[in-house]
């Protein structure tokens, strides 16, 4: 998955404040989420690929809050 499919995916699911970050170097390097306010990056999932993200996103929103 390219960045810009990572963006358009994390866009499908959350919308217009979905925001997808890679930052090199670090076990989990991919992180998918919402830009909730200017600088402030809420995490959904993060992963060694965006796919990994993408995953670790959906077994978040499955635990209990």
């Amino acid at each position: 998955m390219t960045d810009d499919e990572a963006l358009q995916e994390a866009q499908r699911r959350w919308g217009v404040k979905a925001y997808v970050r890679d930052q090199s170097g670090g076990p989990d390097r991919f992180k998918v989420g919402i830009q909730s306010l200017p600088g402030v990056f809420l995490v959904k999932g993060a992963g060694q690929s965006w796919e990994e993200a993408f995953l670790a996103a959906d077994r978040n929103a499955r635990k209990p809050p």
